[in-house]
């Protein structure tokens, strides 16, 4: 049995097309909301509810909500997804086919980001493989403040066909994301005793000349270009951060 676990807060814009990709072949779709106030729930609650089981929880963070869900996940495999993903035809017939008879305990899958409408092949961001394919009882999501990731029992195998990740349609979307992400970055790296170095924020120029030009990043064409250097812009943002943590805890 295979079940698809998702976290959801306010993904009106995203929902269904992830769950249209998902509800004709996988078993069960656990959701868990953490109280959204658009329309996610109304449209999810469209759905088969013996297909789609959703559960409104407060927010415990990334790892702990998605962990939460996989407890009451009844398949014996798991297919975690964020709700700006979608399986590709493709990827649904290799993930069919690898839990049929699989030796693995789990499976990298990789994911094609796409910035404004635009897919991003390159500058280091294609294949972003990610461990989302696992057996329930080898794997589990590592909790930390941000970037959670599982962590499994064994060695994880590479899946060939990848997702789509419609992380941000529109420029507002990073920029609107920028500040809470680069917070929790920075107070995992504090909690795990880094400290800032003045050096690092020197090379990031180079962080930007190699995406763009090393790793043929300028490929990718507008709006992808603007994307590396973003990318580049929210690395000083976080180092920016992880000073103050630093200087504040001084006192």
């Amino acid at each position: 049995m295979l079940s698809t676990v998702l976290i959801t807060k306010n993904e009106e814009h995203n929902i269904k097309d992830c769950v249209d990709h998902l509800v004709d072949w996988v078993d069960e779709i656990v959701v868990f909301d953490s109280h959204s106030t658009d329309r996610t729930v109304e449209i999810l609650n469209e759905y088969d509810s013996a297909k789609i089981k959703v559960h409104t929880v407060d927010w415990q963070g990334f790892a702990k909500t998605k962990n939460l869900a996989i407890d009451a996940a009844k398949g014996d495999w798991i297919l975690s997804v964020d709700a700006d993903e979608i399986v590709t035809p493709e990827l649904k017939n290799e993930i069919l086919a690898k839990i049929a008879s699989s030796s693995h305990n789990g499976y990298l899958v990789p994911r094609l980001l796409f910035f404004c409408g635009k897919p991003v092949r390159y500058g280091g961001c294609y294949p972003d493989y990610q461990l989302r394919l696992f057996k329930k009882e080898a794997g589990r999501f590592e909790e930390t403040p941000v970037h959670e990731f599982v962590r499994l029992a064994g060695r994880p195998e590479k899946l060939k066909n990848h997702m789509l990740h419609y992380s941000y349609r529109r420029m507002f979307d990073y920029w609107a994301r920028l500040n809470k992400y680069t917070e929790l970055d920075a107070e995992k790296k504090y909690q795990q005793g880094k400290t800032f170095r003045f050096y690092r924020v020197l090379v990031l120029p180079f962080e930007a000349f190699k995406r763009l030009i090393l790793r043929a990043g300028i490929l990718d064409g507008f709006p992808g270009i603007f994307y590396h250097i973003f990318s580049a812009v929210s690395s000083l943002v976080k180092h920016a951060k992880l000073w103050e943590y630093c200087e504040h805890n001084k006192r």
